[in-house]
């Protein structure tokens, strides 16, 4: 069984779901406050900037014999990250903690799937 591919798919809804918001707040931007479009792109952007590399390090650490737990906490770790990111960012100005732990969070996740995957080509 592909693990990966039940985190890629959650992805993707969460990619299609972050690039209706954009619009809908295009649309909408002559009502809400300034600050609401440029972060609703920015959420986008970020999700677009970590999510493959994140998913492909998890992929490749899959395909290396990576332990079936290891996979799916690291699948569910990133899609409670992505989600709490983009969450913080779309809903308060400036900083905030959902933001800061969804985007540490990532760099983090992503660090530990690229340690995973050098010490796994080690054999």
């Amino acid at each position: 069984m592909l693990i990966t591919l039940l985190y890629a798919g959650l992805m993707a809804l969460l990619s299609v779901l972050l690039a209706n918001y954009v619009l809908y707040i295009r649309l909408r931007a002559n009502s809400l406050a300034e600050w609401k479009p440029n972060a609703a792109e920015r959420v986008q952007a970020n999700f677009v900037e970590n999510v493959p590399l994140a998913l492909l390090l998890l992929l490749l650490v899959e395909f290396a014999g990576g332990s079936v737990v290891f996979i799916h906490i690291c699948g569910v770790s990133l899609v409670v990250l992505r989600g709490l990111h983009a969450w913080g960012l779309a809903r308060n100005q400036g900083a905030n903690y959902p933001r800061l732990i969804g985007a540490q969070g990532t760099f983090v996740l992503m660090s530990v799937l690229g340690v995973a995957a050098v010490l796994m080509s080690f054999g």
